[in-house]
């Protein structure tokens, strides 16, 4: 058995090599009393930086730190430095969590955070492709102004001439270890094991945050950030609905470099109308593969969209961000309930009432999954599909976009991938003057029939065994 396999280091250790290490060449040392730099390029008797090396930072007896590759970056520290206030480190480095996660859209699973040895932390972001130091130190400049806070006090770390120490070793000058902490209260985590979990993050998602904006696009991307609020459920203006079926109608981006915006918009969008997740990332797949290559960024490429669809999908679904006016009312006149109530069966008009609600919210032409359809009216996918057909059947609805494959998608996976179904309401407008109710969206097909109809009235329209065991005990109660 070895020496690494003895001090049990060894995963930690290639844990480090993968996730920090880009050259071997050139690194630092610390003394109790600084940093001495060794360089192989310019004195060729020096040692490389080795894992015998790397095991004695983690045992305790020596203290390394590393540069970057030069020209490029395979991680980012933003390097926390209040060495006169403890607290106000503690403020910066929450602050700096706060905005990669609110304002850059990084996961919290992707930020990781170690105490300096010192008064400060290290707050790190490991790249699966490594990018340019340029880019990298453009990005951290977008971070540190959107936090607030003076680059003198949060350094971009590592670069060419500035080295950054390694986690989970000894500050030589205090005595203390630099552990990993939790990222939300700081505290240490005394283990070597939470290195070994670290996955590094999708680097596109740093690049994207480079794209430049025009003054319009910018414009909207800040009024979208002051207006968010993860401790409601609607995020986003009324028009927000406009704009996603503009969208949704053109089949592509509107303009270039919004990509991350609009995936977060109609990943809302999707949430209000009730899309199952998958449903929600395959018709944004769906845009992003209609839009003209020049749209996106060099190097942006179908498997990073689809990654990060998933991303904001998911966050959008689990936090349940929603579009401005999906809990508004809506206005149902007696002629649209009087078509609902002639559509066929119950189930056929409970559909009938769904594909009437959905159309007043999103619009004439609309979009109604099977998902979404079967939670509106609790039945099943086969039944829905059925009273579907039915309305078209009988001219309540028609197909606007029926079972059309999704040619670039089906490339890109290799098997048949369908756009959603889109619909258009049929019926005939509402007359001036007519009976109206408005109601939220817990209304259901009885709630408004009994506002709109006498019993007498809702007996001469159904059959006598619906009438019998559906809406004589309703109009009873």
């Amino acid at each position: 058995m070895n020496k690494l396999q003895q001090n049990g280091h060894s995963e930690t250790i290639e844990k480090l090599n993968e996730l920090y290490i880009s050259t071997r060449r050139k690194y630092i040392m610390q003394t109790e009393t600084g940093y001495v730099t060794f360089n192989r390029d310019k004195i060729s008797t020096i040692w490389t930086l080795n894992d015998g090396m790397i095991a004695n930072h983690l045992a305790g007896s020596k203290t390394y730190g590393i540069f970057n590759g030069n020209h490029y970056n395979k991680f980012i520290t933003f390097d926390v430095d209040y060495a006169d206030d403890q607290e106000m480190a503690r403020w910066a480095t929450l602050n700096v969590i706060r905005v990669l996660q609110d304002e850059f859209n990084i996961s919290a699973n992707d930020i990781h955070v170690s105490f300096s040895g010192n008064k400060g932390y290290h707050v790190d972001l490991f790249f699966d492709m490594q990018i340019s130091a340029e880019e990298a130190r453009r990005f951290y400049t977008q971070v540190i102004n959107a936090a607030g806070l003076p680059a003198e006090k949060v350094e971009f770390r590592p670069t060419w001439t500035q080295a950054v120490k390694l986690p989970l070793g000894i500050h030589l000058k205090t005595g203390r270890h630099c552990w990993f902490v939790d990222r939300e209260t700081l505290e240490p985590i005394e283990s070597f094991d939470y290195l070994n979990e670290v996955e590094p993050m999708d680097s596109a998602l740093i690049l994207d945050a480079l794209i430049e904006l025009t003054d319009e696009q910018e414009a909207e991307f800040e009024r979208v950030v002051r207006e968010t609020d993860t401790s409601v459920n609607v995020v986003n203006t009324s028009d927000a609905y406009a704009k996603a079926m503009k969208i949704l109608d053109a089949g592509q981006l509107l303009e270039s470099g919004t990509r991350h915006t609009t995936t977060v918009l109609l990943a809302s969008f999707f949430n209000s109308q009730g899309f199952e997740r998958d449903e929600a990332v395959d018709t944004i797949m769906e845009v992003l593969y209609h839009t003209p290559p020049e749209y996106f960024s060099e190097g942006s490429e179908a498997d990073m969209w689809e990654c990060e669809a998933i991303r904001l999908v998911d966050l959008a679904f689990d936090r349940d961000y929603k579009l401005g006016n999906d809990d508004q009312e809506i206005t149902i006149y007696k002629s649209e309930m009087l078509a609902v109530l002639n559509a066929g069966t119950f189930r056929q008009k409970q559909m009938a009432y769904a594909m009437l609600v959905t159309s007043k919210r999103y619009g004439e032409t609309f979009y109604l999954t099977m998902s979404t359809a079967s939670k509106m009216t609790g039945a099943a996918h086969a039944t829905v599909n059925s009273a579907i057909k039915k309305l078209v059947e009988i001219g309540f609805i028609e197909y606007v976009r029926k079972g059309e494959i999704d040619k670039a998608q089906s490339r890109q996976k290799g098997r048949p991938i369908y756009k959603a179904n889109r619909y258009r309401l049929l019926i005939d407008k509402p007359q001036a003057g007519e009976n109206s109710v408005d109601v939220k969206p817990a209304a259901n097909i009885t709630d408004v029939t009994t506002a709109l109809f006498e019993l007498k009235e809702v007996r001469s329209l159904v059959g006598r065994t619906e009438f019998t065991n559906r809406w004589k005990p309703v109009y009873a109660s």
